[in-house]
């Protein structure tokens, strides 16, 4: 960043990034989304895995996509190591286990969203495009498997 004062002609380069900023995001929540709530036993077992979710994990991370496990389990320190242990032994590297959001989250994919529409808080009811994830989707799924309105 750049910064310049009105009353002198030098230039000061700051060579930190505002503390907003970091690398784009995808939040994956991982209980009834990533991992199956029906085999789960309470906060000491992680259900298996969901085969959708994780084989898109897998694509949006072979396409250099940051992703992290954005989950309420986060909030209790202990949780983060079975994630990460849950993670390796379905596949996936030890991805950053957090329970925030920040500037940098570009989309959360979570089974207990709603999402509204920018400024307004009025709910999005029905999907449209405003909707859809901007994330890649895999190659295989369907449109009428999925939210995307088909083309006219």
């Amino acid at each position: 960043m750049i910064l310049q004062y009105e009353d002198d002609d030098t230039e000061y380069v700051e060579d930190k990034k505002p503390s907003f900023y970091n690398t784009p995001w995808i939040g994956v929540d991982l209980d009834g989304t990533l991992a199956s709530t029906e085999s789960m036993k309470g906060l000491d077992t992680i259900g298996k895995p969901v085969p959708l979710m994780m084989k898109r994990v897998k694509m949006w991370l072979d396409e250099g996509v940051k992703v992290k496990i954005f989950t309420a389990r986060a909030t209790q320190e202990k949780q983060i190591p079975l994630v990460h242990k849950w993670l390796l032994k379905n596949g996936l590297p030890e991805l950053e286990v957090t329970n925030q959001k920040d500037y940098s989250m570009t989309e959360c994919w979570d089974d207990r969203c709603v999402q509204v529409l920018e400024n307004t808080g009025k709910p999005v009811l029905k999907a449209s495009m405003l909707g859809s994830p901007k994330a890649p989707l895999l190659k295989e799924e369907i449109r009428k498997e999925t939210f995307i309105p088909s083309e006219s």
